[in-house]
């Protein structure tokens, strides 16, 4: 089984209930740094796999000059991004800007990047992106390698004191987006009945139960796949991300990692489901001529819905989240409770044991 399934945002927090239950780091170029900036708050196991999976994503790009290649008319210039990286309890939320070194190289980011563990997606959308969009805006003013650190030490501080006093319990999902999501989509059932279609041809390793996204037995890694979605229009980018992910979660295995990319200044938005390779990330500056919005894909498609179907253009006619999967057939709650219970079997315990023989550093 990959190390990534079993241990990517499944910390075992139970065992440090005096932990902090946020975390905020900074990667990536700055002006105060000649070279990659020295990485800041990267502490936590999620957050370092992260970090090398983004970066690493992003250097394979560079290095290979895919984004160069390609052209204008299949590719954007520059990064302007919302992240946003899900999984049962636990997310890392961020933003992802154009940055520069000290030497004035400007073909990498300046990413960063929040752990969230137990906060629902409301508190990260009002208090959380706030926050890191005031010390973007902050960042980019100076070309201090002190201020930045202070900067993003301060917002640390000021969102675990926001926390204090607020109840620890389970994250059951959010509403931020759903009823401008359901109404998008009641406009244009075509449109998600192709999404619906691109799942259950495309991602059967990734529908709930299955184990087959996490075996590595018969390949080198787990697996993963990517889609691009439309931005329900009018909405936010933390609207759109939730809405979509969210939907996502009620189709596939509930225990699968989900990261989203929410291009700030487009029209689309991109998932990637798994275990993300160096590859998935060209999406960050690729246009549609080059990867395509699912939900305009020409799919041969039959009039009849399915039972599955009918029952999630119902939930859409609500205003609501489907509560059946396409994929299965079971019902959103009972692959959420599977899902739940596989995650507490695999759960991560070197983070409480660090924190234990190293003595709490926070």
């Amino acid at each position: 089984m990959s190390d990534f399934a079993k241990n990517f945002l499944n910390e075992d927090w139970k065992a440090m209930p005096d932990a902090p239950r946020f975390y905020l780091c900074g990667f990536g170029k700055h002006p105060g740094w000649n070279d990659h900036l020295d990485d800041i708050g990267v502490i936590t196991d999620s957050l370092i796999r992260a970090k090398v999976s983004i970066y690493g994503g992003i250097a394979h790009q560079v290095e290979s000059a895919v984004w160069e290649r390609g052209g204008p008319d299949k590719m954007t210039t520059g990064f302007d991004h919302v992240i946003h990286w899900r999984r049962m309890n636990e997310s890392l939320t961020g933003l992802m800007w154009s940055s520069s070194d000290g030497k004035g190289r400007s073909l990498y980011p300046m990413i960063t990047l929040a752990h969230c563990v137990g906060q629902a997606f409301d508190w990260q959308a009002t208090e959380v992106l706030p926050v890191l969009e005031d010390v973007g805006k902050k960042c980019r003013a100076t070309k201090s390698s002190v201020s930045v650190v202070e900067y993003l030490n301060a917002a640390q501080e000021s969102l675990r004191a926001r926390l204090a006093g607020q109840p620890r319990s389970p994250v059951i999902g959010s509403n931020v987006g759903v009823k401008d999501w359901a109404a998008f989509c009641s406009r244009a059932p075509e449109g998600l009945r192709r999404v619906l279609h691109h799942l259950r041809v495309n991602f059967a390793a990734f529908a709930p139960g299955s184990a087959a996204w996490r075996d590595t037995k018969k390949q080198a890694r787990a697996q993963s796949r990517g889609l691009r979605l439309p931005v329900i229009p009018g909405s936010s980018p933390a609207e759109s991300l939730n809405v979509w992910l969210s939907f996502l979660a009620t189709q596939l295995d509930p225990a699968v990692p989900m990261l989203g990319l929410r291009p700030v200044n487009h029209s689309w938005l991109d998932v990637i489901v798994g275990e993300p390779t160096e590859t998935d990330f060209v999406v960050l500056r690729t246009r549609p001529a080059a990867t395509a919005v699912v939900s305009e894909i020409p799919y041969e498609i039959g009039a009849n819905l399915s039972a599955e179907e009918a029952k999630i253009m119902a939930a859409l006619g609500r205003g609501e989240l489907p509560d059946v999967s396409a994929l299965n057939g079971a019902t959103v709650e009972a692959n959420r409770q599977a899902a739940s219970k596989w995650l507490a079997k695999s759960r991560l315990n070197f983070f409480s044991r660090f924190l234990r023989s190293t003595g709490s550093p926070f």
